[in-house]
């Protein structure tokens, strides 16, 4: 009779290294700003759907109250670190869409705590999180 072995059997030497990177602060951080933006497109009347690669250019798919799509990739806030010649210590890091993201009109969805900024700022997306 087969039997599936346990999660400690399947994991080998390769692979712990992988579920300590899963397990580091970004990734926690992350994925807490991801359900964020997901909790706050849902409270605004869209319909949400999340990508289940762990990886890639768009997180969330919504779909607003008035039909509207949107290509989100969410991202949380950074903040420099050390002082530069143009910019103060914790100062927020600008984050633009790449270009392939730009292909397919993907926004960025940056998440500070409870504060949600949409880039590109001319997206119909930014709109709704002023109501």
């Amino acid at each position: 009779m087969w039997s599936c072995p346990s999660y400690s059997e399947t994991l080998g030497q390769k692979n712990r290294s992988t579920v300590k990177e899963f397990l580091n602060k970004k990734h926690i951080s992350g994925t807490v700003s991801e359900y964020s933006a997901v909790n706050k497109l849902l409270q605004l009347g869209f319909l949400v759907f999340k990508n289940v690669a762990p990886q890639g250019m768009i997180d969330l798919i919504a779909i607003s109250p008035d039909n509207e799509t949107f290509r989100i990739d969410v991202k949380t806030i950074s903040r420099r670190t050390k002082k530069t010649n143009y910019r103060e210590e914790g100062d927020r890091i600008y984050r633009t869409p790449t270009s392939e993201q730009k292909k397919y009109d993907v926004v960025l969805m940056i998440v500070d705590r409870d504060e949600f900024k949409i880039h590109p700022i001319r997206s119909k997306l930014s709109k709704w999180l002023k109501l």
